[in-house]
C-alpha cells in the first residue's frame, strides 16, 4: 500500500511540470509569442524597405539595352610619359622603374586637396606649389641613367621639416 502511494506521487511528479514551464502558461501569458511575432514583423517590413530603396539601374536604363555612361574622365597618358597621383597624403605608385628610353618624363598630379611641392634629393628639380588638379612633369631623359629619389612635402611643412611623403624613379637598364 505504502509503495502504491509512493509509486503514484512519483508518476504525478513526472508527469506534471511546474506552471513556469507550461505551454499553455506561456501562449496565454503571450509575451514570448509576442516578441516572437514583433521580431518577425520588424524583420519582413526591413526587408520591403530594404527592396524599395535597393540600387541597381532603373526600368529605363534596362529597357534601353545600353551600357551605362562613365563619370570618370581617365585618359591614358600620352607615349612616354608615366603619371603619379598624390592623393591622401600617398603617392601612387610611389616607387618607378622606368625604362628611359621607352618613357622619359614623369608627371605628377595632385589629387589631394592640400598643397604639395616636389623635391628631388639631389636638387635636379623643385616643382611650384601643386594645388589640388595641378600637374607636374620632369624629363629624366635629361640626367644619366640612376636611381633617382625625391619627396612631396606639404607646401606648410617645408618650412618647418613637416610631412615628406618619399617617392624614387629608377632609370638604371633593367637587370
Amino acid at each position: 500500500m505504502v509503495a502504491d502511494r509512493t509509486d503514484r506521487l512519483n508518476r504525478q511528479k513526472l508527469t506534471r511540470l511546474p506552471p513556469a514551464l507550461t505551454m499553455r502558461r506561456i501562449l496565454a501569458n503571450g509575451t514570448v509569442f509576442k516578441s516572437a511575432l514583433f521580431v518577425g514583423g520588424v524583420f519582413v517590413a526591413l526587408i520591403v524597405v530594404g527592396s524599395l530603396f535597393s540600387s541597381g539601374p532603373s526600368e529605363a536604363t534596362i529597357a534601353a539595352d545600353r551600357q551605362p555612361t562613365t563619370t570618370t574622365t581617365t585618359e591614358a597618358p600620352p607615349e612616354g610619359v608615366v603619371v603619379v597621383h598624390i592623393d591622401n597624403g600617398v603617392l601612387r605608385p610611389s616607387n618607378l622603374e622606368i625604362d628611359i628610353e621607352v618613357i622619359q618624363i614623369v608627371k605628377w598630379i595632385n589629387d589631394d586637396d592640400r598643397v604639395f611641392i616636389l623635391e628631388a634629393s639631389d636638387g635636379a628639380f623643385v616643382s611650384p606649389p601643386l594645388s589640388q588638379g595641378d600637374t607636374f612633369e620632369f624629363d629624366y631623359s635629361t640626367l644619366p641613367t640612376a636611381l633617382y629619389r625625391y619627396k612631396a612635402v606639404l607646401d606648410i611643412d617645408s618650412l618647418f621639416g613637416g610631412v615628406r611623403i618619399p617617392g624614387l624613379v629608377d632609370t638604371r637598364p633593367a637587370q
